[in-house]
């Protein structure tokens, strides 16, 4: 009769086994239109830092860092909502200068590029590799659309390992 830490090593070996075989047979993008992928087929992947880069006609460019604990394209639908949206024109830096670019006339395209891929907030260790891997190229790459208080606020990943957000089994 097998004793319980085999019985419980065997579970925990058939269960990494199945993690691992689902996390290799997802698909990295599930666009319709494949050429309309924003990140080149790509856009499935999760925790990760990108950049959006805008660039106007007469060749001035910007830079915008952010990072997604979700899936990219999530973050890309809610980028895209405060693109469209008047309300939500002042969501984030880079919907600031759309809207102003808008507001103007002025012919612009936006690509979009993974940068970093890393770990969210973990509450053993508390730290989050996420938000510090986002601030390294905040300082370094201008011009950027980031704004300095960006690198000074909390973690956004952390409030939901908080006391107060946990809900009775």
């Amino acid at each position: 009769m097998p004793n319980v830490k085999s019985i419980i090593t065997a579970h925990n070996k058939s269960v990494l086994a199945q993690k691992n075989t689902r996390a290799e047979s997802t698909a990295q993008c599930n666009c319709r239109d494949r050429k309309a992928c924003p990140l080149e087929n790509n856009c499935l992947q999760d925790s990760i830092i990108y950049q959006a880069t805008e660039t106007q006609k007469d060749n001035q460019v910007d830079t915008y860092i952010g990072m997604t604990e979700n899936t990219f394209k999530t973050r890309f639908y809610q980028h895209n909502s405060t693109f469209r949206l008047p309300h939500k024109r002042n969501s984030t830096s880079l919907s600031e200068k759309i809207w102003k670019l808008k507001d103007t006339n002025t012919e612009f395209t936006i690509t979009w590029d993974i940068i970093a891929k890393s770990r969210p907030y973990s509450p053993a260790t508390k730290i989050c590799s996420l938000c510090l891997e986002e601030r390294y190229p905040i300082l370094t790459r201008r011009p950027s659309l980031n704004k300095k208080n960006e690198l000074l606020s909390t973690c956004p990943y952390r409030r939901k390992y908080l006391l107060q957000n946990m809900k009775p089994p």
